[in-house]
Order: C-alpha cells, then sequence, then structure tokens
C-alpha cells in the first residue's frame, strides 16, 4: 500500500508543521535515559577502578604469600549461610592473633569443607608478616583475580552510556530539523512478551523527493493502530532512512 506524499500536510500535526530547527527538549524518558547513563559512567569508572585494585592487591598477595607467609592459630566465631537451597555457601568468620593484636578474617568455605568447621572449632591461619590483616585458612591461599576485568566493566558502561544518549541526540536532531510525512500502516504484528502484549506496527511513507520509505516500530497500548491508517513520521533531511514515528520516545517539542 503506497505512502502518503510528504507535500500532503492535511493531517499532520499542527506541531510538525513549525519551522525549522524546531524548539525541542527532553521529555521524561529521555531525562530518565541521561540520567541512567551518567549512572552508567559513574558505575563504569568506580567499578572499573575497584576491580583494578582489588587485582593488583590479589598480585601483591599471591607473590608476598610465597615468601613472607606466617602460621599461627584461631578459632572460628561465626557460620554464615548465604544463598538457600543446594546452591548456599557458608562464610566462615575467623579471629586470630598476631604478637598480642587480635585480628579477624572471613572466607567462603569449599562445599567440601562445609561440614569440617563449628563455631567455637580451633583452626590454623595463615597471614602475611608485612600485612598480618591480610590471612587465610589452613589449606587455602591466596588466588589471583583477572586484570581486565576492571577494564571490561568500564568499556561496557561507557559504551552503554554512549549509546543511550546517542539516542536521545538522534531523536533529538530528526525533530528538530527533520522533514514530516504521514505515513501509511501496511502491517501489524502482534507480540507477547514477559512486560504484557506489544504490536510490531509496519508503515510506508513517501518523502518529498518522490522516493518510498519503509519502517517499523513497537506501540504498546491497547489499541494499535489499523492497515491503512496514517501516522505521523519525521525523517532526516539528508538521509531519509532515518526517521522516528511521531509523538518520539524520548524528545518533545518545546512550548513556544
Amino acid at each position: 500500500m503506497p505512502g502518503r506524499s510528504a507535500v500532503d500536510s492535511a493531517a499532520l500535526p499542527a506541531a510538525l508543521l513549525r519551522p525549522t530547527p524546531r524548539r525541542v527538549q527532553v521529555n521524561a524518558s529521555g531525562g530518565m535515559m541521561l540520567i541512567i547513563a551518567v549512572a552508567l559512567i559513574v558505575i563504569g569508572g568506580w567499578g572499573g577502578s575497584e576491580l583494578q585494585k582489588r587485582a593488583d592487591i590479589a598480585e601483591r598477595h599471591v607473590t608476598l604469600f610465597a615468601s613472607e607467609r606466617v602460621l599461627t592459630g584461631g578459632n572460628v566465631v561465626e557460620l554464615r549461610k548465604r544463598g538457600g537451597g543446594d546452591d548456599h555457601r557458608i562464610v566462615a568468620h575467623y579471629r586470630y592473633a598476631v604478637h598480642g593484636r587480635e585480628l579477624t578474617g572471613h572466607t567462603t568455605l569449599r562445599r567440601g569443607e562445609q561440614g569440617k568447621y563449628a563455631v567455637g572449632s580451633p583452626i590454623a591461619v595463615w597471614y602475611l608478616a608485612t600485612e598480618p590483616e591480610a590471612s587465610w585458612l589452613d589449606g587455602d591461599s591466596p588466588r589471583p583475580e583477572p586484570g581486565w576485568a576492571g577494564t571490561a566493566v568500564a568499556i561496557v558502561c561507557g559504551v552503554s552510556a554512549i549509546a543511550l544518549m546517542a539516542a536521545v541526540r538522534r531523536q533529538s536532531k530528526i525533530l528538530a530539523n527533520g522533514r514530516p510525512a504521514m505515513a501509511t500502516v501496511t502491517k501489524v504484528e502482534k507480540k507477547r512478551t514477559d512486560k504484557g502484549t506489544s504490536w510490531r506496527v509496519h508503515y510506508e511513507w513517501t518523502t518529498i523527493s518522490g522516493a518510498t520509505r519503509s519502517g517499523k516500530h513497537s506501540h504498546r497500548g491497547k489499541n494499535a493502530p489499523a492497515i491503512g491508517e496514517l501516522i505521523p513520521v519525521v525523517y532526516d533531511r539528508d538521509n531519509t532512512f532515518r526517521h522516528n514515528t511521531y509523538p518520539m520516545s524520548f524528545v518533545r517539542m518545546a512550548e513556544n
């Protein structure tokens, strides 16, 4: 079914008939997207730094454990259960003394060790001579942690933040400078998800040069547009394949 000509403005929303560049502002959803983007940048920077710090500490402990570990006695003070069912784990909290100073530590027990310890039972503890606060139960030892994890977290969060900001910026540019047109709905597909029912709406329109373009978008709500119904779209003047239906998800027309 052919789309209606872009120059036929009879059915266009009045806001889209304003001269360009139109005044555009972020709506509530767009504002939330930008907040999430900023949060991802903060989380990526902080999380990446923390994971890198943990990896550096683990590497240092592995090196020191081989040369300056010291054995002392201690006892279990608490056993805490984490998780439920067959996947639960036991975290043993213990205390030990170094040169008259009482210190504490904790470790997650392996599955085969969960019945080995009881509160108050004596244990052997390894600690580092230069870092007495770093300790391990006898039979355990420090393990290296991947140094790439911090970089991966920072990259993933950064890329995700850029994608969110780019989506808002893209809609803002199209709404501010794009050409409006009325598109004709050509197909409607019903989709069921864990968030409810939505429709995939396919449509076509004709650009001001006479070229036919098509698109699709997800429509949420009780009533989907019918085949043959007209819906407004705004497309990029320089790249007519780039477009959005109107109203848009993240931006809206600013009030005069």
